[in-house]
């Protein structure tokens, strides 16, 4: 008896394991705009080893995410502007009031760190500094890019649009384009804050206070999850895991 019992006990607890496995390992699809790009990856494993779920992870630019979500393409967790998560509640694609801030972007300009660097301080400073570049790379803002979009809004009330239209070289999205200042390959960049200052040897000049612009990037449960509780657990291993902080400060960006 005591043998049976032994063995029945040993069968029960396999089967609860078994259980608890099945019910606990999850497909975590999220998709996420640029700027969390690195945190993502660099924690992405040890998410998957604390809780056994399993994370398929798409990054694209913010336009492309709006289009695919509205779509009716679904995923448990997205991470999109502040501005995007609200359109996204409002059309159903994200759970009402799940949506938390991760992070807080800037937007400017990159120059080699020992070069002269040009005066923006002011709207015609930075005309003027635009209008003596040759060569400036941009987040293509057909795709959505966020610091592309803000730089064409800032020419057009510059009043230089047409004039730049020539100088400007898009890039895709999540490039290090600072980089390409630094070698000499570009006389300006215009990225978000955190790509330019991880950049060695490169400098962050911020915008005039008439064209700053802080976005706020949030992450929220897609309305269409078939495991809230699961894409809940990523959203707050992102925003309060240690991990991740680690990684925010690494990737120079700005909690919250």
């Amino acid at each position: 008896m005591r043998t049976l019992t032994v063995a029945a006990a040993v069968a029960i607890s396999a089967i609860a394991m078994s259980e608890i496995s099945t019910g606990r390992a999850a497909e975590i699809r999220v998709i996420s705009a640029n700027g969390m790009r690195e945190v993502l990856a660099e924690t992405q494993a040890k998410f998957e080893a604390d809780t056994r779920h399993q994370l398929t992870i798409t990054v694209v630019e913010t336009g492309e995410i709006r289009r695919r979500v509205l779509a009716g393409e679904n995923f448990d967790v997205i991470m999109v502007p502040r501005s995007a998560a609200e359109e996204l509640e409002k059309a159903g694609k994200i759970m009402a009031g799940s949506a938390v801030q991760l992070i807080r972007v800037n937007f400017g300009l990159a120059v080699p760190n020992d070069g002269r660097r040009p005066d923006i301080s002011t709207p015609e400073a930075l005309k003027n500094t635009f209008l003596r570049a040759k060569t400036v790379l941009i987040t293509d803002p057909t795709t959505g890019g966020i610091s592309g979009v803000h730089l064409m809004e800032v020419l057009d009330k510059l009043g230089i649009a047409d004039e730049m239209k020539s100088r400007l070289v898009p890039q895709p999205g999540g490039g290090f384009h600072a980089a390409r200042v630094v070698k000499g390959e570009a006389d300006l960049a215009v990225q978000a804050e955190h790509e330019i200052r991880c950049t060695k040897g490169a400098a962050f000049l911020d915008y005039p206070k008439e064209f700053q612009r802080t976005i706020v990037f949030t992450a929220g449960v897609g309305a269409a999850s078939p495991d809230a509780k699961a894409a809940q657990s990523y959203i707050d291993f992102i925003r309060t895991g240690p991990q991740a902080a680690a990684a925010i400060k690494a990737h120079c960006l700005t909690p919250g």
